[in-house]
């Protein structure tokens, strides 16, 4: 049976709850809190009718609410998408048109860019702001609003076909994306660490 990344973290979770998982600066999530938190905002999705080879959007910097985003679509059997949070309009819409995007998560402090191309994206279903600077943006809904309405989405089965995927920056014209079956590329890590043990 495929082992694929979120089997591996739930494990973790329930050996180690109370160890540090994700450590940012002064904010430090254990492993029970990581876990809680994804699940919860995974439910939120699946409210919003996403599961499945979904596609979520993750217009963030490096923060808590970035991986907790990715663990949340992996619970689900979505698909997490990265953004690079320097994409202007075009590259920004690009991707996520190109992705097939349903939902956006998104630091409040890159919303202006977001309200620039939210018009032309008709297929999202669900815009998610973590906020850092303070500000709103309309049909937005808050993070921490989100997780608190939510409890958390059930363990599921997982098939290893679930997909992985990655931008690239675009250097060489607009973003690109690639991907793979989570479960090859989770048994490769799991044979390459198994073979310099």
């Amino acid at each position: 049976m495929p082992v694929t990344y979120p089997d591996v973290w739930e494990a973790i979770a329930d050996a180690i709850p109370d160890a540090p998982a994700v450590i940012q600066g002064d904010r430090t999530l254990s492993w029970r809190v990581y876990d809680d938190r994804s699940a919860r905002l995974a439910a939120a999705f699946q409210a919003a009718g996403l599961g499945h080879e979904s596609k979520i959007g993750m217009f963030l910097y490096n923060s808590p609410e970035y991986l907790e985003t990715q663990y949340a679509a992996f619970k689900i059997r979505a698909t997490p998408i990265n953004v690079n949070y320097r994409y202007l309009d075009d590259e920004l819409w690009y991707l996520l048109d190109n992705s097939d995007c349903e939902a956006v998560v998104f630091h409040s402090s890159l919303g202006e860019r977001i309200e620039s191309v939210r018009g032309r994206l008709p297929d999202v279903r669900v815009w998610i702001q973590v906020d850092d600077d303070g500000s709103s943006h309309t049909e937005a809904l808050a993070y921490e609003e989100v997780l608190a309405a939510n409890e958390p989405a059930p363990r599921i089965d997982r098939t290893g076909d679930e997909i992985y995927m990655l931008y690239t920056g675009g250097t060489t014209g607009m973003p690109k994306g690639v991907m793979r079956a989570m479960g090859t590329f989770s048994q490769f890590f799991l044979d390459s660490v198994s073979q310099t043990a």
